[in-house]
């Protein structure tokens, strides 16, 4: 069963995504050495997952090689108000965005896994 760019783009938009893009599951060479050279400079700082498996993560077919193409999703975890409008308080502290609500990893992968969950019941397939 297929499924319309526009039907699938409000799935996702009903799960709680803020944007939708689709690509295929490769990149071009410039991401390739762009983050290696990322990687060298030392940017990821003690994140040393960034490294591990560089050549994979350069790389989506390497992922997973069956894949055909890439659902991009994106969220806006930003408060309503401005946050910055907080920093003019100079007698009370400021707390960073992320750290105010949910951890946002928590939040995302719920959002994933509950559209991964509609998309496997219509149409069967695999999704990571």
């Amino acid at each position: 069963m297929k499924i319309s760019i526009s039907d699938l783009r409000a799935l996702c938009l009903n799960a709680g995504f803020d944007a939708v893009g689709f690509t295929a599951p490769s990149l071009p060479g410039s991401a390739r050495a762009g983050l290696g050279q990322f990687l060298e400079a030392g940017h990821h700082g003690d994140m040393d997952w960034m490294e591990k498996n560089q050549e994979v993560r350069a790389d989506p077919a390497a992922i997973w090689p069956e894949a055909k193409s890439v659902i991009v999703l994106g969220m806006n975890y930003g408060p309503k108000a401005d946050p910055l409008q907080k920093l003019a308080q100079a007698e009370h502290g400021t707390i960073s965005v992320y750290a105010l609500n949910r951890d946002y990893h928590d939040v995302i992968k719920g959002r994933l896994k509950q559209l991964c969950q509609q998309l496997h019941k219509r149409f069967g397939g695999d999704f990571r």
